[in-house]
């Protein structure tokens, strides 16, 4: 029944469970996708009027592309599951890239072993051991031990002081700010572990794919099944509250005042958000939750007639460039432009209550080409076409040493309320891949709970 003051809850129909799911990113589609094709009654509830969340599109001039960069890995099974189920896995493309370091002033190719052995930012000694960091991260699947040791410790031992300073210093720094140091040495492993799977062997570049059409093509293609499913989808449905009647889920409320009542309710969305919907949770574990903490991200597109390097990746070591690194998307995927022009993602990765996230578009363009200028000479402002900028105040969770034991679980103390959050992919970062996979999970838990309780 519904709580004492809740209105009539809106019937679904009759049938299987009906499944209220709050987010409508990679995570929450992919779930009502599952669920749906396994035959639940599934609504999805999206704030605003786009799908896709981070993997979300938009139309930049006369090309749709993605608002942050994407690429896909040899090891990101969980993608290619969903894309054969989907059937577009033969939009699925491979290219080598290569990938770039600027140091100080110069730039030095950084995609094999030749390139390493060559790179000037050290001496032998320490590229010999960044070789053996990469052959170790690549064979070692066991990150449990690393959970419990800061990054910074770990690749000092492993790298020296001074090669650790040139190559992982300067990205951790800008990306983490004062937390660079409490970094889990698992999430680096993990970083390092997912690309070098895409080598062929340790002496090759890296593989690296994207779908033809764009990620915007998996998204229209999970809707569209999950609608053919009889799944519903409400665009530009804010959610006000999860509602919790006597420990268990009764449903969701949403902003134009209507209540809807559901066997289960999922939450794919950010954890802050989640917190703000859901103020009946046990005081206990609201706490646990709310100390995990988060940075943003601001990205600016830009469309540039020409390249600005060779390189799919570029990381930078300059104190004058406010960024720790670009991504020329166009490098790996040509047919992302008819035209020639090269586009490029320059992510800043900042606490959302940072200044920068105060600043204009057109400040942070000119900011941005000043740096750019720096990273190429013949590179000036009449290159760039078009530019767009994105913001997100919760793009990255901030994984500390010790994070294994804050993992937030799927199962929440509220029953039939269940939660998907990027916190949930340590020690892997936020992918496409493994957020399909951590969806995949919560829906096989929710059809297991149907079948041990009769209801199948």
């Amino acid at each position: 029944m519904a709580p004492a003051n809740s209105n009539v809850g809106i019937t679904l129909g009759k049938g299987m469970s009906k499944v209220g799911v709050v987010g409508g990113g990679a995570a929450g589609l992919a779930l009502a996708h599952d669920l749906s094709r396994a035959g639940h009654q599934v609504t999805l509830f999206e704030a605003t009027s786009e799908l896709g969340g981070l993997a979300r599109s938009f139309q930049f001039g006369d090309i749709h592309i993605e608002r942050y960069y994407h690429f896909i890995c040899a090891g990101d099974i969980g993608y290619f599951r969903k894309l054969r189920e989907l059937g577009i896995e033969d939009k699925l493309r491979w290219k080598p890239t290569k990938m770039g370091f600027f140091n100080q002033g110069k730039l030095y190719p950084f995609s094999s072993g030749f390139d390493l052995l060559k790179f000037g930012g050290t001496n032998v000694v320490g590229r010999f051991r960044y070789g053996f960091l990469i052959l170790y991260c690549l064979f070692v699947n066991h990150w449990r031990h690393l959970d419990q040791i800061p990054a910074e410790q770990w690749l000092m031992r492993l790298l020296g002081y001074n090669t650790y300073m040139v190559t992982w210093y300067p990205l951790l720094k800008v990306k983490f700010g004062e937390y660079h140091d409490r970094i889990s040495a698992a999430w680096v492993w993990h970083r390092i572990h997912r690309v070098a799977q895409s080598r062929k062997t340790p002496l090759h570049r890296e593989m690296l794919g994207y779908l033809e059409g764009g990620t915007d093509i998996f998204i229209k293609s999970l809707v569209q099944e999950l609608r053919q499913h009889g799944g519903s989808v409400m665009l530009s449905r804010p959610v006000a509250k999860i509602i919790v009647d006597d420990g268990q889920v009764w449903g969701l409320h949403t902003t134009d005042g209507q209540r809807w009542h559901f066997d289960y309710v999922v939450s794919a969305v950010p954890l802050p958000v989640f917190l703000h919907l859901t103020p009946d949770l046990p005081p206990d574990y609201r706490s646990k939750l709310a100390a995990i903490d988060f940075i943003g991200v601001i990205c600016l597109i830009l469309r540039l007639r020409y390249p600005l390097t060779g390189n799919f990746w570029l990381n930078i070591n300059d104190p004058r460039v406010p960024f720790n690194g670009c991504i020329e998307y166009t490098n790996l995927n040509k047919q992302a432009t008819s035209d020639g022009s090269a586009v490029l993602y320059v992510p800043y990765y900042l606490p959302h209550k940072h200044e920068r996230f105060h600043y204009s578009d057109e400040q942070l363009l000119q900011e941005c080409a000043k740096a750019l200028t720096i990273v190429s000479r013949d590179f000036n402002v009449d290159w760039i076409i078009d530019y767009a900028v994105t913001r997100d105040p919760f793009a990255q969770v901030i994984c500390t040493n010790d994070f294994a034991q804050r993992i937030p679980a799927h199962v929440t103390p509220i029953r039939n309320l269940y939660l998907i959050e990027s916190s949930q992919l340590y020690p892997a970062d936020r992918t496409i891949s493994s957020t399909i996979d951590l969806a995949h999970k919560v829906a096989l838990t929710i059809v297991e709970t149907e079948r041990s309780t009769g209801n199948v």
